[in-house]
């Protein structure tokens, strides 16, 4: 038999730090048509990177904010980019 099962409400969602700061999160739901998330992380030296989504029957949308050397506001392909970047000497970031 190929039956198929019609999509199931669901969330989840986890957080990490490690021994040197770095974080990163991601959480997840869905009613079973639209999913809802976001994910991210901030590394040791404040770097950070975080990703709201949607996707629906509209598909994939996602908006990024970050302060990673080198970005620049943009809006590729339904993603928003916001940077809060530095664009001086980058000294000795790794």
């Amino acid at each position: 038999s190929n039956f198929q099962y019609p999509p199931q409400p669901y969330g989840f969602g986890y957080e990490i730090k490690d021994h040197l700061g770095n974080q990163q999160y991601r959480k997840e739901h869905s009613d079973g048509k639209k999913v809802i998330g976001s994910y991210g992380y901030t590394d040791a030296h404040g770097i950070h990177r975080l990703v709201d989504y949607v996707a629906d029957e509209h598909g994939f949308r996602a908006k990024v904010r970050t302060n990673e050397p080198g970005t620049a506001n943009q809006d590729p392909a339904n993603v928003r980019i916001q940077s809060s970047a530095y664009h001086g000497p980058i000294g000795d970031y790794h």
